[in-house]
């Protein structure tokens, strides 16, 4: 990076700083219930999320927008769900969503480092390609979802 680009980079994050708020209030919320996530494929979801994470489904039902599309459920941590939709008879949903703006990068999940073990044997074991960076994980998940389990230690 050179010096007039690290600069501007700098100058930018210290304009965002001025959103942290002085009083430490920081919570304007109960938190995330869940992420609502089209799915390809509920069936190769659930076998994911569930074998090689080891993140249960803990609900399945009808989506009570769309009765032709399944809402399914699977248990992340800490009383946040994955919510995956399937609409088969939406062509344009099944579709990998683009890269960019508005998109997601990726979900964090916070794991200890036994968990992390297990997450390693169990992609390892499932042949699923993963990079670690800095002591997290990364990785796909069925429907190309980035996952990153990082350590909370």
């Amino acid at each position: 990076m050179t010096s007039s680009t690290s600069k501007s980079l700098e100058e930018r994050q210290e304009s965002l700083r001025r959103w942290i708020p002085v009083n430490g209030q920081t919570d304007a919320s109960k938190g995330v219930n869940h992420i609502a996530v089209f799915s390809k494929d509920l069936e190769a979801t659930a076998e994911f999320y569930n074998d090689v994470l080891g993140m249960p489904v803990v609900q399945v039902t009808s989506n009570r927008d769309v009765e032709e599309s399944t809402h399914m459920n699977v248990s992340i941590g800490g009383g946040v769900r994955l919510s995956f939709f399937d609409f088969p008879h939406v062509p344009r949903l099944q579709n990998p969503a683009p890269e960019g703006v508005g998109g997601i990068m990726h979900i964090a999940i916070g794991m200890n480092s036994d968990q992390k073990a297990d997450a390693i044997r169990n992609l390892t074991e499932h042949t699923v390609d993963f990079r670690e960076i800095a002591g997290s994980l990364y990785f796909k998940d069925p429907n190309g979802l980035t996952i990153e389990l990082m350590p909370l230690e």
